[in-house]
């Protein structure tokens, strides 16, 4: 048991070694925030100012580049009004109420509950053992056979994610959980590209 848990730690470690480069886009939202911030730091003179300011400027370019991609993937599930619901709601929406709040701690905390969220569907998967999410996530041939290991490892990595956003708003500063959360995109991809290869190897067709 333990050889064999070792032998996947070593194999998901590898992975980030063989890891393609990431398109450009990933970063933009941590570039923008990381160039953003000194120059709205000193124009606005306000720490919670600057910090909604950023924050909206890296959420609205993340969504802005996702958008294509959730449309096309809502839209192949549902019908074309439900679709425009779900975005506006998913996307305007609650960037829209974030900053009618104007409260750095609930956008903080509004990544937590996303990944909280995506945890619960994740384990409701696990639950009625359909897989859905995971089938429709990684649709590939490749990863059939790796269905029930895959889901049960988005369950952990999601909630990992939620405590590891909760610990940096206990004990980071404002900054670098700004920074953080420009620069999550590339961090969660390498992660999750890690996570697959490592399933993959173990449980996928051919495995």
């Amino acid at each position: 048991m333990l050889d064999t848990t070792l032998d996947s730690l070593a194999q998901f470690f590898r992975s980030f070694r063989r890891t393609t480069p990431f398109p450009v886009e990933i970063l933009l939202p941590g570039l923008l925030i990381l160039f953003a911030w000194p120059l709205l730091r000193i124009w606005l003179d306000d720490a919670r100012t600057t910090f909604m300011v950023a924050f909206v400027l890296g959420m609205g370019l993340r969504l802005a580049m996702k958008s294509r991609v959730m449309i096309a993937r809502t839209r192949a599930q549902v019908s074309a009004p439900v679709t425009v619901a779900l975005i506006m709601l998913a996307g305007p929406g609650a960037l829209g109420l974030l900053i009618w709040s104007a409260e750095p701690l609930l956008c903080q905390r509004f990544l937590s509950l996303y990944f909280l969220f995506a945890a619960a569907l994740y384990a409701i998967d696990v639950v009625d053992g359909s897989y859905a999410i995971n089938r429709f996530r990684w649709p590939q041939p490749s990863m059939r056979g790796t269905d029930a290991a895959m889901t049960r490892v988005m369950v952990i990595y999601n909630l990992a994610m939620v405590l590891a956003n909760e610990t940096l708003i206990q004990q980071a500063s404002q900054t670098t959980w700004l920074l953080y959360f420009g620069l999550l995109p590339l961090v969660s991809n390498m992660i999750r590209t890690a996570l697959v290869r490592t399933v993959q190897e173990g449980y996928g067709a051919g495995a």
